[in-house]
Formats: structure tokens, C-alpha cells, sequence
């Protein structure tokens, strides 16, 4: 008889000990802290809610997926931009009309370097535009300045190179404020020498008029075909964390540029790209005071000080707060559906390879 109570007994701890628990995972699905509030912009790793048909190239970590609902963004144009060295990076499926193909370079001299063929873009029906940048600015002073001797010889380098393209593209970012004129006078050079073929610009992106601006958009354009808007940058590496491209921001770059020449005149150029900061707090600097390395040995409790040939230095371990923005197909669709509200026709992204490809589900040529 006891024997059989002690096993009945054992019995029931066993079967009350699995109904708690099932319980427990019962009101613990239904427990609100398990999932996002319908208004939360919190989105969730979660492999089973990350479907199959969006595990494509680029994807390396499942995320909910943030759903585009509604119908697809057209643009007349729409460019992109493909490094020479990186031809593989391209997606060949993207419905792109321009390719601009970057870049060739200034050297020290003044001489054209490393000019990519037109016979890299393979099985391509659009057109192809070369990309020309010079990326210091003394170097730009000294290229545009007829004064120096090397413009004429620089231009006609320039149209050369682009015999086989359809259309150049100037990317001076650097361009010193005093040699608005020269620039100027270097686009029109170039243009009369391309003759029919596409001469583009690059702006900086504007929300207003500037003093002594060299970039003035409703001068270039008397000049080139189209002026390219880098519409990206807002914030940078050195800057406080943001998007490289807020939506407001965007939208007044548009409204400006608007105000000032017709939408036909414009490419308005989005990023792929994002950009990561780390805390204050223990984030690598270019240089140390004394006091500021003695701060640290304070701050982070180091108790040992090596020497290396006499060199005293420190270890200490710690973490950092990270923030990263970036730009998925959500949220390339959501700009683009802005600048075409405003009236823009033609886009251009920076750069291939950098993409969610998923956003090319959701943009096409307009007929």
C-alpha cells in the first residue's frame, strides 16, 4: 500500500511539474514583452519571418521584413553608377537606362590616369557615360586655371577618352571657391568639343542659395546638359551620428533645386551606402595630451604600465555603443516616391554593388 502511494505520489509531482511549464510557454507567447507593439518601429531578427523569396544576393543576416506595399516607382532615367574595379558587384537584372562608369583621374601633372574603356560594360542596351573625377583641390586649381598651362591639354584629353561613350560626367568635388569662373569656362570647353554627345555635372546638394558658389546650379546648367545632385552626405564619418540622407532633408534639397530650374534639368542622386559611429567616450583619436593619457590610465583603472625601448604604454579593455544607419529597399522606395511627388524624372544611385536588392522589385523605367 505504501509502495503504491509513493509511486502515485511521484506520479503527480511529474505531471504538475510539465502542466507549470506548459503553462509558463503558454503566457509566455502571449506575454506583450514577446513582440513589438504594432506601433513600434523596433524590427525584430527573426529568422521565420524573413521569407525565402527575399534570401538573395546581399542578404547575410534574415530581419523581419519590413514590407513595400503599394505600386512601383518609375523614373525616365535612372542611373547607376559602377566602379571599374568592381564590375562584379553590378546587378545586371537592374533596370537601369545610364550606367556612369568611374572613373578616370588627374594625376599630379595634370595628365590623365587609369581611363576605363566603354568595352567593360558587356550586354548593357544603355547608355554609358565616363565619369571624370579630380579629388584634391590645389590639384583642381592647377588643372582649370589656363594660367597653368594644362586646361586645353586636359580637355581634349577628356573628350578623347570619352570618343566611345555616350555622354561624359564631371565629378570635381573640390573645386576652390575663387575659381567659380574657370570651372566654368572648363565645362564650356568640354561641351563644345563633345558636340552632341551628353555633358553632365556634379552638385553638392543645396536647401538654399549661396554666396561666391561655384556650384551654382542655374549657371552650370546654362552650360552643361544635366547637373547631377548629390543628394547624400548630410551627415559623414566626423560628424554627429544621422542618415546620410534624412527624408526632410531630402525633400528641401528637392523644393530648392525646384525653385531654381525646370525638374528636366536635374538627376537627382540617392545613396546606398550608410555610415556607422562609435561612443565618445572611448573612441580611437589621431593624438593624446599627457594629461589626456594619464586621464584614461584614471578612467579605466589600469594598473600596470609597460615600456617598450623606454616607451611607457597601457592596455585596458572596454566596449563602445555602435550606431549604424542605413538604407534598405523600405526606405529607397519611400525617397524615391518623395522626389517623384515633387516632379523629378530622373534618379541616379551611388553606387551598385552597395544596394539592397530587393529595391529593384520596386522601381522601373516609365514608358
Amino acid at each position: 500500500m505504501k509502495k503504491n502511494f509513493k509511486v502515485f505520489f511521484l506520479i503527480c509531482i511529474v505531471a504538475a511539474f510539465f502542466l507549470q511549464s506548459a503553462c509558463s510557454k503558454k503566457n509566455a507567447k502571449k506575454s506583450p514583452a514577446a513582440e513589438p507593439t504594432a506601433s513600434s518601429d523596433v524590427e525584430i531578427f527573426d529568422e521565420k519571418n524573413f521569407p525565402k523569396a527575399v534570401m538573395r544576393k546581399g542578404y547575410t543576416h534574415p530581419y523581419r521584413w519590413n514590407k513595400v506595399e503599394g505600386e512601383k516607382v518609375r523614373f525616365k532615367e535612372i542611373w547607376g553608377y559602377v566602379l571599374a574595379e568592381r564590375l562584379n558587384e553590378w546587378e545586371r537584372d537592374a533596370p537601369l537606362t545610364d550606367i556612369g562608369l568611374f572613373a578616370v583621374e588627374v594625376d599630379c601633372y595634370g595628365n590623365l590616369e587609369r581611363a576605363p574603356s566603354r568595352s567593360l560594360i558587356k550586354n548593357f542596351n544603355g547608355r554609358v557615360h565616363l565619369v571624370a573625377v579630380c579629388q584634391s583641390r590645389s590639384l583642381t586649381h592647377f588643372v582649370i586655371d589656363a594660367r597653368f598651362g594644362k586646361r586645353d591639354r586636359l580637355v581634349r584629353d577628356l573628350i578623347s577618352a570619352s570618343k566611345d561613350f555616350d555622354g561624359l560626367q564631371i565629378d570635381y568635388e573640390l573645386v576652390p571657391k575663387l575659381d567659380g569662373e574657370d570651372f566654368a569656362e572648363f565645362l564650356r570647353l568640354l561641351k563644345k568639343g563633345l558636340g552632341s554627345k551628353q555633358l553632365t555635372v556634379c552638385v553638392h546638394a543645396r536647401t538654399k542659395k549661396l554666396q561666391s558658389d561655384v556650384e551654382d546650379y542655374e549657371r552650370l546648367a546654362k552650360i552643361c546638359d544635366k547637373v547631377m545632385i548629390m543628394a547624400y552626405d548630410e551627415h559623414w564619418a566626423t560628424s554627429a551620428p544621422g542618415s546620410p540622407a534624412s527624408m526632410d532633408w531630402c525633400k528641401r534639397i528637392g523644393e530648392y533645386a525646384l525653385s531654381i530650374l525646370p525638374q528636366e534639368k536635374y538627376i537627382i542622386g540617392v545613396p546606398f551606402y550608410g555610415r556607422s559611429w562609435m561612443t565618445e567616450g572611448d573612441r580611437p583619436a589621431g593624438a593624446w595630451q599627457f594629461n589626456g593619457s594619464n586621464r584614461r590610465l584614471s578612467e579605466n583603472k589600469v594598473e600596470r604600465i609597460k615600456r617598450k625601448d623606454g616607451i611607457p604604454y597601457f592596455e585596458f579593455e572596454t566596449t563602445v555603443k555602435v550606431i549604424q544607419y542605413y538604407e534598405d529597399a523600405t526606405s529607397l522606395v519611400q525617397r524615391c516616391r518623395m522626389y517623384q511627388s515633387q516632379g523629378f524624372s530622373n534618379v541616379a544611385f551611388w553606387r551598385m554593388g552597395q544596394e539592397d536588392v530587393a529595391f529593384w522589385d520596386w522601381i522601373e523605367i516609365a514608358k
